[in-house]
């Protein structure tokens, strides 16, 4: 027995330092050769950090997770996607995205390819049950707009661009970067490779000196972050907002419109929305006009009519339009806008607003309300009581899902309000560059990792097996 004890023992021993060799190894190697030289930075998903955890959690909670996975046998057919030899690991040690100062709003990824004429196959697999067509030149390429992605790949590396917007112009030099001249950071004392490498966190995006990182625990999941800007106080250290007394959903954030370096960059961050071009409001003439004040809150229901228009024919059969008047419920929501120079005359002129009502924003009836330094837009004909309050923070959001499932009665959010609770995030002009956030988002459940409880919450019961 003492025998056995011993052996056991010492496997158990190199068991552990086995792993830890390997997680140490992983850790920096995965890091290696997918990102851009020229990064302006970078985001790890710690993908094994996550399932360990997940793992963990599974051995403390073990009547949750039996009592939410069906033990059902899959029957799959022959040589779906999922029973390829895919020729390269879509779930590595960790996942690793970066951004590139010219292609904005955009992330890339870089995956090794392991084995090309099996990634090939599979390729053309997934581009053909996707309708899409594969590209061929010195490189290969698929655009998935639905999905909002664009692939790119040669026969070591997949290159991935995803975008609300898809321009694959905007990505060709970076993918030419990537795969004809390997521009991929290589070298392990990069500063991007020993942060991400060293970061013990379920999820870390770094800037230069910047970092945000969160992590998901037992009922809960937690950001923290502090960014350093170039300029010097791009936001107010103290702002004043409207807010709706118990609000199920409170948001106000102070753009500092009186910096002008940090207006310009929100203007050229918002140049290209369409919803401003549709509405006939230019960009420029409203930042002119605002004073970056913004404030947004949901509580209760009130009701709204609708015109309905309907269509029948006369004894002489010519088509006639009936008009009905129909009552809907609708949540109450405020918004306000913090105004210095005629905006609510500009909003009139372009016609964004028209017989006080607000034009631009479809569905709800919003009403408009003008003072001094205010634009008002509620839901509620009848006025709101709000009370003006005074924050330390810039941003801030505040999120209560069961009364904001209440107020909103949306039948597709019952699923995620039955998982979680609350959600905070603020964020605070500390000193002259410094920006500090913290968040927070709780789940009902305290005593189950968060994101099995959305895992479960969300999907499908009958497609868990």
């Amino acid at each position: 027995m003492k025998n056995f004890l011993k052996i056991a023992l010492s496997l158990l021993v190199v068991l552990v330092i086995g792993y830890f060799i390997y997680s140490n190894y992983q850790k920096t190697a995965v890091l290696k050769n997918v990102v851009h030289i020229d990064a302006e930075s970078v985001l790890k998903v710690d993908l094994f950090d996550i399932k360990k955890a997940l793992v963990f959690d599974a051995f403390l909670s073990p009547k949750y997770y039996w009592d939410n996975v069906e033990f059902k046998k899959n029957e799959k057919e022959k040589d779906t996607i999922d029973e390829l030899n895919k020729g390269i690991n879509l779930e590595p040690y960790a996942l690793v995205f970066y951004t590139i100062k010219n292609a904005k709003n955009t992330l890339f990824t870089t995956l090794p390819i392991t084995n090309i004429n099996d990634f090939e196959a599979y390729a053309l697999k997934y581009t053909s049950d996707k309708n899409i067509s594969i590209n061929k030149g010195n490189y290969s390429y698929a655009i998935d707009k639905k999905s909002k992605m664009v692939y790119a790949w040669n026969s070591s590396y997949l290159a991935i661009a995803i975008s609300p917007k898809i321009v694959y112009e905007d990505y060709k030099q970076i993918f030419d970067d990537v795969l004809l001249e390997n521009k991929l950071i290589s070298d392990t004392d990069h500063s991007f490779i020993k942060k991400l490498a060293d970061s013990e966190n379920h999820i870390t995006y770094e800037n230069k000196d910047s970092e945000i990182v969160v992590n998901f625990l037992d009922g809960k999941a937690i950001i923290e972050g502090s960014l350093f800007t170039d300029s010097s106080n791009n936001f107010n250290s103290e702002v004043k907002y409207n807010a709706l007394p118990n609000a199920s959903l409170q948001l106000y954030f102070d753009a500092n419109f009186g910096n002008k370096t940090h207006k310009k960059a929100i203007l050229n961050a918002l140049e290209d929305v369409s919803f401003f071009a549709k509405n006939n409001i230019d960009v420029v003439t409203l930042f002119n006009k605002a004073n970056g004040v913004f404030d947004f809150g949901i509580k209760g229901t009130t009701l709204q009519k609708d015109t309905i228009i309907t269509y029948e024919y006369d004894d002489n059969f010519d088509k006639v339009a009936i008009k009905s008047i129909q009552e809907k419920q609708a949540p109450i929501i405020t918004i306000n806008l913090g105004v210095k120079d005629s905006l609510y005359q500009y909003l009139k002129e372009q016609g964004a607003i028209e017989n006080k009502v607000l034009k631009a924003i479809p569905y709800y009836t919003f009403y408009a309300d003008n003072s001094i330094d205010n634009i008002n837009f509620s839901t509620s004909k009848k006025s709101i009581p709000e009370t003006t309050k005074t924050s330390g923070y810039f941003f801030s959001l505040n999120t209560n899902f069961t009364a904001l499932q209440n107020d909103l009665k949306l039948s597709k959010a019952s699923r995620i309000t039955s998982v979680l609770d609350k959600l905070r995030i603020n964020a605070q002009q500390q000193n002259d560059t410094l920006i500090v956030l913290e968040g927070k988002l709780t789940a009902i459940n305290t005593d189950v990792n968060i994101i099995s409880q959305l895992f479960f919450g969300l999907k499908d019961k009958d497609s868990i097996k």
